[in-house]
């Protein structure tokens, strides 16, 4: 399991606000069933492809998801993208805030 590292105050900020968001959440819920293609979680939660691909970009990007492209291979052959969660734990506490607080 994958720890998300909390070294600093504006970390803390920027994973606490990426988990504040309700899809980043069900996505994490979803990825957690099974991985799944960008275009099978867009279409479960209602909204754009546009905002779908900006969630997990950002979930990419904290590290969250991992992301991997298949070739579709028929009478369309095109490129999927891939997503799979890193199972993950984070650990938020009064000593961590203090701390992290005391150091900006």
């Amino acid at each position: 399991m994958h720890e998300i590292e909390i070294k600093s105050l504006k970390k803390l900020m920027e994973v606490l606000s990426l988990l504040a968001n309700e899809h980043r959440l069900k996505i994490i819920a979803m990825l957690a069933e099974k991985p799944m293609y960008i275009s099978e979680i867009q279409r479960k939660l209602k909204v754009s492809y546009a905002l779908t691909h900006l969630y997990m970009s950002s979930l990419e990007k904290m590290g969250l998801v991992e992301s991997s492209y298949e070739t579709v291979i028929g009478e369309r052959p095109h490129v999927r993208k891939y997503y799979k969660l890193r199972p993950f734990k984070l650990v938020v506490s009064s000593d961590l805030i203090k701390k992290l607080v005391e150091e900006s």
